[in-house]
């Protein structure tokens, strides 16, 4: 099972780095491909839009038909993407590759979690997702110097071929090590439901995503949300009863309302340390690249070890605990680096990410663990597909308010913007505090779960 654990947390990280590292990169990329550093940035947008919108499907596909053959199915197509992208000659080319990237990291994130749900009993499931948290969550935060430090030595492309290597090595040890998992062949997969749901999630996140740098109010931001609402909409007028896209005893479950709730919040914060923070200490203080990922290991460190205690804490506290006092000590991260500001002293940047990191890393894993307990093993390719998606809107919301906040007010000497966008996010990130205080005494968390 520990084996398998390595082997399903390579492509993760893989994955984690490709996703938040191309950022880095996208001046050199926008420069050979022959278009703007503008331009460029959609290259992050496709990949981001195409992960979100596909996963209530992939979750569903796993019900049926078991999360082993659409596991190796991402990874392998993760693999065919990553090809495209390392030998791009044209910026259709590039989008093509990544639009594939994020659609087969949809596939590899939600199967390779339902994997290790299944894998492990009750006793070693927190532990075994902590460390499967802390693997992608030290990736997507190493990304920025990993990426700088490939493409400054070797350009580029390298960056995306080192996943060929990664992946090909990954995806022989997964077919070994991966057993067969259970599946649900009974179950239905009613298309023009998740047809219009994908379509929702693709313009509201696209909207969302456009209004970072066009604005609120602009026409590329609020047409692309409001139809999306209105496909939502027109989707949830489609359910059944009978049939809905997410069991429903998944969604009357309080630990999955619980973990879902705590991990949206907290990503809110997430997006505005693992982004906002870098940028501003890029842009406002003037630190290259390479010294603001050295800098940011005090976060990324921090996190992989708080994702790696978050099992023990978890079984030893209990989920609800697990959550309270790590999105406290997040909050005073936050806190920390909202006095701070771009332009405070290193070692206070420095121990606002380490304290951040440390309660971020928990809080992600253990959320991950609450939102699963008591979920059938055939009903968590749904679970975990709903807790991604929110995952990703929480992160996409906080970027672009955060990013409008920033326009707004910073200065190249003033972090007003990052200072009013750490603080709404270290409030936004507390609000979970009491449904998780309360949550303590539920039977739920205090006896033993049964799958």
């Amino acid at each position: 099972m520990w084996a398998a654990l390595v082997a399903l947390s390579v492509p993760i990280v893989s994955l984690s780095v490709d996703v938040n590292g191309v950022v880095v990169l996208l001046p050199s990329l926008g420069s050979d491909l022959g278009v703007s550093a503008a331009t460029a940035g959609a290259i992050v947008t496709v990949a981001s839009i195409a992960y979100a919108a596909p996963l209530l499907a992939v979750g569903r596909l796993a019900g049926r038909w078991g999360p082993r053959p659409l596991l190796l199915m991402g990874v392998a197509g993760f693999w065919v993407a990553s090809a495209i992208c390392a030998f791009a000659t044209s910026f259709p080319m590039m989008i093509t590759g990544r639009a594939l990237q994020g659609i087969a990291s949809a596939f590899a994130m939600t199967t390779s979690l339902m994997a290790v749900d299944a894998m492990f009993d009750d006793r070693r499931r927190p532990v075994a997702i902590g460390l499967w948290g802390a693997m992608g969550g030290v990736g997507g935060a190493a990304a920025p110097i990993v990426a700088s430090v490939i493409g400054a030595a070797f350009g580029w492309r390298w960056f995306f071929g080192i996943n060929l290597v990664l992946l090909s090595v990954a995806l022989v040890a997964l077919a070994i090590l991966i057993p067969p998992l259970p599946r649900d062949p009974s179950r239905s997969i009613p298309v023009p439901r998740l047809a219009t749901v994908i379509a929702g999630i693709t313009l509201v996140v696209a909207g969302i995503q456009h209004a970072a740098a066009g604005g609120w109010f602009a026409i590329g931001t609020v047409v692309p949300v409001a139809l999306g609402i209105v496909l939502l909409g027109v989707a949830w007028l489609m359910r059944r009863p009978s049939d809905p896209v997410v069991p429903t005893a998944v969604t009357q479950l309080p630990s999955f309302r619980l973990g879902t709730t705590e991990a949206t919040l907290s990503n809110w914060g997430s997006g505005v340390v693992m982004v906002l923070v870098p940028l501003s200490l890029q842009e406002e203080r003037g630190l290259s690249v390479l010294a603001t990922g050295m800098v940011f290991l005090a976060f990324s460190i921090s996190f992989a070890a708080g994702g790696a205690l978050s099992g023990p804490i978890v079984n030893r506290v209990g989920g609800p605990t697990a959550l309270t006092i790590p999105t406290a000590v997040f909050v005073v991260g936050m806190l920390i680096l909202a006095v701070a500001g771009a332009q405070g002293p290193i070692w206070l940047i420095g121990l606002g990410l380490a304290i951040a990191g440390i309660g971020n890393g928990v809080v992600y894993s253990a959320s991950t663990t609450v939102a699963l307990t008591g979920v059938k093993v055939t009903d968590t390719g749904e679970a975990t597909a709903t807790l991604g998606m929110l995952r990703v809107i929480g992160l996409a919301l906080a970027v672009a308010v955060s990013t409008s906040l920033v326009t707004a007010f910073d200065t190249a000497t003033d972090s007003t913007g990052l200072r009013i966008s750490l603080l709404l996010a270290a409030l936004i990130t507390a609000a979970g505090l009491p449904m998780a205080l309360r949550a303590r005494n539920h039977s739920l968390f205090t006896s033993p779960t049964v799958d």
